[in-house]
C-alpha cells in the first residue's frame, strides 16, 4: 500500500482499463489530457454543436408541410408564425419532426418576410420533444440582385457559435445562396434551375401543369441545369385553399448521396429561408 502511495496513484491506474490507461499515461507525460479524449467533445460530435442532435437527419428524404396556424391573422395582414411538421417522404401522414418559429407580433408585421426570428426542430409531431436542430436567421435588408452586402441568411446553431449557414450570393438574374460549413467552405450551392446560359430560370424544369417550383442542390464548382443537380428542394401544391387563402407551403427535400447529417441540417435550414422569401404573403 505504501508503495502504491508512492508511486501516485499505481493502484487506480491498475485497475483503469486499456482506453484509460492511454488517456492516463497521456497525462503523465503531457500534462493533462489531449483535447480530443474529454468525453464532452464525443458528445459534440453526436449531437451537434448546437445542441441539437442531427443524426435524427440522417435517414431518408424529407416532407415538409407548413401549417395553418393563424391562417385568420395572416387575412387581415399579420404574419403568423411559421409552423411546420416533417415526416418522410415515403411515409408522408406520420410527422417525427416539429418545428415552430420564435419571434415577436410587431417583428412580424413590420419586417413581413426579411425579418429575424429563431426556430428550433425537435423530434416528435408537437412541441416539447428532444432538440433536433436549432437555427438563427438575422434581420436583413429585403433581397436582390447585384447587391453587395447585407446578404439573406439563416444559421445552423447561433449567429454568435454557428454550425454552417445558408446565405445568399451576389447575383444578376437568378438568385442563388451557398451552403457553408462553419469552417467557411461552401459544400452546395441552392439556386433554381436555369437556362440560356444561366440568364433565366427554366421554368419547364420539373414539367408543365404539375405546379412544382424547385431550387435544386448542386456542387459549388457545377453549373446549374437540371442534368448537374445532386438535390433538391421542391415546393408542391398544397391544395386550392391553402394556396389561395394562406401561405401553408408543403416541400420535398431530397438531399445528395453524400451529405453528412449536419449537411442536411444546413439544407433543412434553407428550406425554412427559402420558404420565408419567396412564398410567405403569397396569399396576398
Amino acid at each position: 500500500e505504501k508503495t502504491m502511495q508512492q508511486h501516485g496513484g499505481q493502484k487506480q491506474y491498475g485497475q483503469m482499463n486499456g482506453q484509460q490507461q492511454q488517456m492516463y499515461g497521456q497525462q503523465q507525460q503531457g500534462g493533462g489530457f489531449p483535447q480530443q479524449h474529454f468525453g464532452v467533445v464525443p458528445q459534440q460530435m453526436q449531437m451537434g454543436g448546437g445542441g441539437g442532435n442531427y443524426s435524427a437527419l440522417a435517414g431518408p428524404n424529407l416532407y415538409v408541410k407548413q401549417t395553418r396556424r393563424g391562417c385568420i391573422q395572416e387575412l387581415i395582414g399579420c404574419e403568423a408564425k411559421s409552423e411546420f411538421l416533417i415526416s418522410t417522404l415515403e411515409n408522408k401522414d406520420n410527422a417525427f419532426m416539429y418545428a415552430l418559429e420564435d419571434t415577436t407580433c410587431l417583428n412580424r408585421f413590420i419586417c413581413n418576410n426579411f425579418r429575424k426570428w429563431t426556430m428550433n426542430v425537435t423530434q416528435g409531431n408537437q412541441a416539447g420533444g428532444a432538440l433536433v436542430a436549432s437555427y438563427d436567421r438575422p434581420l436583413r435588408c429585403p433581397m436582390g440582385g447585384c447587391k453587395p452586402c447585407c446578404y439573406q441568411e439563416v444559421y445552423l446553431g447561433s449567429e454568435a457559435v454557428p454550425q454552417g449557414s445558408v446565405v445568399e450570393t451576389c447575383y444578376f438574374c437568378v438568385p442563388e445562396f451557398n451552403v457553408v460549413r462553419p469552417d467557411g467552405v461552401i459544400e452546395y450551392r441552392i439556386a433554381p434551375p436555369t437556362c440560356l446560359g444561366g440568364m433565366c430560370i427554366n421554368i419547364c424544369a420539373e414539367g408543365l401543369c404539375n405546379c412544382r417550383f424547385p431550387f435544386y442542390v448542386f456542387n459549388p464548382s457545377g453549373g446549374t441545369t437540371v442534368e448537374e443537380k445532386v438535390g433538391n428542394i421542391t415546393k408542391i401544391w398544397a391544395g386550392f385553399k391553402s394556396e389561395l387563402f394562406t401561405d401553408a407551403q408543403k416541400y420535398e427535400i431530397n438531399f445528395p448521396s453524400d451529405a453528412s447529417p449536419d449537411a442536411r441540417a444546413r439544407l433543412l435550414g434553407g428550406l425554412f429561408l427559402i420558404n420565408q422569401l419567396f412564398y410567405e404573403g403569397a396569399e396576398n
